[in-house]
């Protein structure tokens, strides 16, 4: 809502407004998607899952402290709900370039984390 208002004010194209709006939600569940420029960006959204342990050990430390008002046990098991949407997915990453390049990681990542929640 709030893309859509700014890009209004600009008189932003529509049918590019709709797109970006429809790019936006699809980081909402990451499920797949024909159009090539919502892959990107979902795929985009999602690399930092397939960094260097180090690094996405980081990231989780920032999603924890977004979290923070929530005690470890109802993060917890939020989370691990995360993560296992992710696992579950037949591929993580939509297009050919992040699937070759970050996939194994981002499991191995996300395998991990989940294990730490245990």
């Amino acid at each position: 809502e709030f893309a859509t208002r700014r890009l209004s004010s600009i008189d932003y194209p529509g049918d590019k407004m709709d797109l970006c709006k429809k790019q936006i939600l699809a980081t909402k569940d990451h499920q797949p998607s024909k159009n090539g420029d919502i892959k990107l960006f979902t795929d985009t959204d999602l690399s930092i899952l397939g960094q260097p342990y180090d690094v996405y050990t980081q990231y989780c430390m920032q999603i924890r402290k977004e979290y923070s008002i929530y005690p470890d046990f109802i993060y917890n098991n939020g989370r691990k709900k995360v993560l296992n949407h992710f696992l579950h997915m037949e591929r993580i990453f939509k297009t050919p370039t992040f699937y070759n390049k970050y996939e194994t990681r981002a499991r191995s990542n996300l395998q991990a984390e989940l294990v730490s929640l245990l």
